[in-house]
């Protein structure tokens, strides 16, 4: 009697690693205590990395000078320590590392980033104050720019709990913008959360047909994801910024290679406003 062959499964594959740059500051542990959720939530190891200064190597001017030189590390090295053992505490079977490099961190973050093979970057935006408007560092401006994978900007004070409203993203119908939408609807499935998608129309009518056509392909994958598209005439960060002012997660696309600052008007605007999280993910 033969025996029915039985066809070959895919290997699942393990999920790419999720960076943290970590600085000590209260926005670096929000981000991480974000980034720990969402880490276990996608089943990928979290790796915390805190970029100090490069001191040159020069002959000590006098025997207490060097102990000096050395006492940013180790006290960097005892927060991560800290830190670590926090967030493993809170997160059972959650795999947890800590590193330190030497460098301006706006570069060694995305280079250790794609030395890693990290499938995300999580770095701390500062939290919004009272008549305050919240602005980002330059680190997290020149990573967030520069960086070749998503990036998720984290807003301080780390207590504040999801919403559960939900993922928004912004589409733009006329672009290449599958990147941005695989990366809003994995998210919003993952979390078991409904999306919206919008599209704002500076010139001309707003139709709705062409943004409900693009979602529609991607949103195919997930057909367990509840989907809205809102198209409206205006500036696409001010309606960003109103349709997510009490979303879980922002997400906006931002075009690889461009000048200067590496963002574009619409998501330099949201990164710097929005009270949730924003995540931008590299495109076209």
């Amino acid at each position: 009697m033969s025996v029915p062959s039985v066809p070959p499964t895919s290997p699942v594959l393990p999920a790419l690693p999720v960076i943290v740059g970590f600085d000590g500051s209260p926005r670096s542990l929000a981000a991480a205590r974000w980034a720990a959720r969402e880490a276990l939530a996608a089943g990928a190891p979290l790796r915390l990395l805190h970029v100090g200064q490069a001191w040159p190597t020069v002959q000590p001017i006098s025997p207490e000078f060097q102990p000096v030189l050395g006492a940013n590390e180790s006290a960097a090295r005892a927060v991560l320590s800290s830190v670590v053992a926090e967030l493993r505490a809170a997160h059972q079977g959650l795999d947890v590392e800590a590193a330190t490099a030497e460098g301006g961190p706006g570069n060694e973050i995305p280079r250790a980033a794609a030395g890693a093979n990290a499938g995300l970057i999580v770095l701390g935006a500062s939290g919004e104050e009272r008549h305050v408007v919240p602005l980002l560092g330059s680190t997290a401006l020149h990573v967030a720019g520069r960086a070749e994978v998503p990036v998720v900007l984290v807003r301080e004070p780390a207590e504040r709990a999801p919403h559960g409203r939900g993922v928004v993203v912004g589409v733009d119908p006329a672009g290449d913008y599958a990147a941005v939408l695989d990366f809003a609807y994995a998210w919003a499935a993952r979390h078991a959360l409904p999306l919206c998608a919008v599209h704002a129309v500076q010139t001309g009518p707003a139709a709705p047909e062409p943004l409900e056509a693009a979602v529609a392909a991607a949103g195919a994958a997930h057909p367990s994801v509840p989907t809205q598209c809102v198209t409206r005439s205006g500036d696409p960060a001010k309606l960003l910024l109103e349709e997510s002012a009490e979303a879980d997660l922002l997400v906006v696309g931002r075009r690889h290679h461009r000048p200067l600052h590496g963002m574009g008007p619409t998501d330099h605007a949201v990164a710097h406003h929005a009270h949730s999280p924003v995540a931008l993910i590299p495109h076209g």
